[in-house]
């Protein structure tokens, strides 16, 4: 049902913007920090509170279709790195995990000034392309025991400022909050989500200009 419903919203938006002239196709790219941990929930349900913060670099090729009335249709494909650390029992556990992932969502801008705000908010979908758990001088592949599912999916929130520096060209930074919805434990009881933001900078370049004709 949530499919359904999200490419209900997809279709209508994009009905929406054909009503609109000179819309843009836009091509991003960025880059940034990102600061991931986990949402873990014991057997009990009790919420574990004490990981820390994985630090790595994230970035993603994008595609936007934008009218001038603000509203805009976004695409990306990246790669982002997630994890986190935890000490249990005066052991250290580190998770280092790198996905790729893809997602298309929708969004607003203020075109008022040269400086724009925006948000938007994506659903996305990600695969795990290399993942390593640390239990003190111990290293295990994530992949090849399957301690974790491969994939995961869930939803990118992010706001931001886009800075205009001609027609075509623009840049923007950008806060993205990662908010993990699939269970990554594989043993049962237990349940941990995704968790954490980056701090993204990046570069705009409007490819296409075109007007559309409705007779509506």
């Amino acid at each position: 049902m949530n499919v359904r419903f999200l490419k209900f919203i997809l279709l209508s938006v994009s009905m929406l913007l054909l009503k609109y002239a000179s819309a843009q196709s836009i091509i991003t790219f960025d880059a940034g920090q990102v600061f991931s941990t986990y949402k873990f929930l014991d057997n009990q349900g009790v919420e574990e509170k004490n990981f820390t913060n994985n630090i790595g670099g994230c970035f993603n090729l994008g595609y936007q279709h934008a009218s001038p009335n603000g509203l805009f249709i976004r695409s990306n494909l990246g790669m982002r790195k997630a994890g986190a650390s935890l000490i249990i029992d005066e052991t250290t556990v580190n998770w280092n995990v790198q996905y790729a992932d893809v997602n298309a969502g929708l969004g607003y801008i203020i075109n008022k000034w040269r400086v724009k705000p925006y948000i938007s908010a994506s659903p996305y979908f990600a695969y795990m392309l290399k993942g390593q758990e640390m239990i003190g001088p111990d290293n295990y592949d994530i992949i090849k025991t399957k301690s974790m599912q491969l994939t995961d999916f869930g939803v990118f929130v992010s706001p931001g400022l886009k800075v205009s520096l001609s027609n075509s060209i623009a840049f923007y930074a950008e806060y993205k909050y990662i908010l993990g919805l699939q269970n990554l434990e594989n043993s049962g009881g237990q349940k941990s989500y995704n968790r954490g933001f980056s701090l993204n900078l990046g570069i705009s370049v409007s490819i296409i200009r075109y007007n559309y004709v409705t007779t509506h």
